[in-house]
């Protein structure tokens, strides 16, 4: 049933962010071609290009701005309107657990998010502008197999290092997503007259935000004592080594905090508006 719930949901959510990831690549393939032809064109008609080449630039940036935008508001109000709205009656009432429908919200915003930065890369690679600078793919490849070999030296898995980046990322997002989906829940929680859920739901976010906020600058600061203020360059990325794995573990920590609350009430104190 949760793969039938992750197909509707990005079936509902796709039509929408589709529109932008082709108008995305679409001021891409045009950057790219007004970018070639400013280059090999003279005079005005060269000039005029490269102005459109600009103005095609920006169109991209802020539609980079806008896919990001729309795609948290969308999974926000698809998690606050499917399941503890009016819809959330009938979505209470499929033979699916409590767990099933939050983590396919969950898995679904994943895919969008991950998606917006699959198609936000492609976009300016496309558009010519890493090439522009050198930055192929063949000097990604040089530079990760640089890190690799000098990370080597001082004592350091490059590679167990760069991947320690990537998961940090990925919970890093799942934290964030979930912390958005328990305020709401706990924002909709409470009841009474003239009780904005919604205001409820800002409020508990910001409120979650600053004590994480809070216990990440202690957790880093903490970290810096271990290690100590002057920390000589054969052991700095030891120290982040063990930072990134410290935050890796605190992430995941808060995520199953934020998954733990929302569910729990879901499944005992779910008050649909």
């Amino acid at each position: 049933m949760l793969d039938k719930l992750i197909k509707y949901d990005l079936k509902a959510g796709g039509r929408i962010i589709s529109v932008i990831y082709g108008f995305m690549l679409l001021c891409a393939v045009f950057a790219r071609i007004t970018g070639m032809l400013s280059n090999n064109i003279d005079g005005f008609m060269g000039n005029a290009l490269g102005y459109l080449w600009m103005f095609t630039m920006f169109i991209m940036i802020l539609s980079v701005v806008a896919v990001c935008v729309v795609t948290l508001v969308l999974v926000l109000l698809r998690y606050r309107n499917n399941l503890l709205r009016d819809e959330g009656y009938l979505m209470h009432t499929l033979p699916v657990s409590a767990v099933s429908l939050y983590f396919s919200k969950i898995i679904t915003s994943l895919m969008f998010f991950i998606g917006d930065i699959a198609v936000i890369i492609l976009s300016f690679i496309i558009s010519g502008i890493p090439a522009e600078f050198g930055f192929t793919w063949d000097s990604f490849i040089k530079m990760l197999t640089t890190f690799h070999y000098g990370a080597k030296e001082y004592g350091v898995n490059g590679t167990l290092y760069i991947v320690t980046i990537i998961v940090l990322f990925i919970i890093a997002l799942y934290e964030s997503i979930a912390q958005f989906f328990a305020s709401i829940n706990i924002g909709y929680s409470i009841s009474g007259k003239g009780v904005s859920r919604d205001l409820m739901s800002v409020a508990v976010y910001i409120v979650t935000y600053i004590i994480f906020q809070v216990v990440m600058v202690f957790t880093v600061f903490g970290t810096v004592l271990v290690y100590g203020f002057d920390l000589p360059e054969t052991e700095m990325l030891n120290y982040t080594s063990s930072l990134l794995i410290i935050i890796t573990i605190l992430m995941s920590v808060f995520s199953v905090i934020y998954s733990t609350v929302s569910i729990k009430l879901m499944q005992k104190k779910l008050n649909l508006e």
